[in-house]
């Protein structure tokens, strides 16, 4: 019971994320432990199960699936989103420098991590320095004007899916990109089935393909596809640094209460991945 809340807890936690563009599921789900079993329940929905799910072996086949990992999970992300996210949009429209800055302190206390046993030859600093700036690119992108037809937006769910998967790059940051972000989350307040279940029939897609590719490099190439990933959400900084000017990183104008306030909601993202891995190491 105790490891159901706790994957419901990252199920909030990846929702409220995955809402605000700029900050990535899939980096919650590596500061939270879970983006290992995160790739493999997704990866459970292989070919055996859908031949013995429409052979009509429908118990043989949910046997396969790790539902207990899932279902919670999933709540918490559905809940989230269709709860939390109002929150998560107050706090970014009042207080969207305190904000940032926390979510500035979670990706750099996730790096920080995943360092820890890291190799840099030669050819993993290459593959840092290539994902770093990949991630720099793409999140200084500027948004495009964009068709919302229904064709658009299942492309638009399976780009933003995969994203979400992927630390470092946001899926609500890549809506942003492709001119879906409004119009979705316009569709996720109002209930438009008909956008939402396009949307959810492109995001499946997205994650049944792209997770099976994460997870096969993660088996043949671990510290490669890890420090990619490392370089990934280094380069995305870029986007969740409180002040900007010019689409670049700004120190802000003056020192005044709101740097203060966003130095300390900074340090709390640094110290909160840092005290959950701190107690998950204890009791080990």
């Amino acid at each position: 019971m105790r490891e159901k809340l706790r994957y419901l807890l990252c199920g909030l936690a990846m929702g409220a994320a995955d809402v605000v563009p700029g900050v990535s599921g899939g980096t919650i789900a590596f500061i939270t432990g879970i983006y290992d079993q995160l790739l493999n329940g997704i990866k459970a929905f292989n070919s055996t199960f859908f031949r013995l799910f429409f052979s009509g072996k429908w118990k043989q086949a949910l046997t396969l699936i790790p539902w207990g990992f899932l279902l919670p999970l999933l709540a918490g992300i559905i809940t989230s989103i269709f709860s939390l996210a109002r929150l998560t949009l107050y706090l970014l429209h009042t207080w969207p420098q305190a904000l940032w800055a926390f979510f500035f302190g979670l990706i750099v206390s996730s790096i920080l991590l995943m360092m820890k046993g890291q190799r840099l030859n030669a050819a993993n600093t290459v593959l840092l320095v290539l994902g770093a700036a990949g991630a720099w690119f793409v999140t200084g992108a500027e948004a495009m004007s964009a068709s919302h037809a229904l064709p658009h937006i299942f492309l638009a769910g399976f780009i933003a899916l995969c994203a979400m998967i992927l630390p470092g790059i946001s899926g609500s940051f890549m809506l942003v990109i492709m001119g879906q972000y409004a119009y979705i989350l316009s569709a996720v307040v109002h209930l438009d089935l008909a956008v939402l279940l396009t949307f959810i029939s492109g995001g499946v897609c997205g994650l049944m393909s792209f997770s099976r590719v994460l997870s096969a490099c993660f088996k043949r190439y671990p510290t490669q596809t890890n420090a990619l990933l490392i370089g990934v959400m280094a380069g995305s900084l870029r986007t969740v640094w409180p002040w900007h000017e010019n689409a670049l990183p700004s120190l802000p104008p003056a020192v005044d209460g709101m740097v203060l306030l966003a130095a300390f909601t900074c340090a709390c993202g640094v110290a909160l991945p840092l005290l959950v891995q701190y107690i998950a190491t204890k009791k080990a």
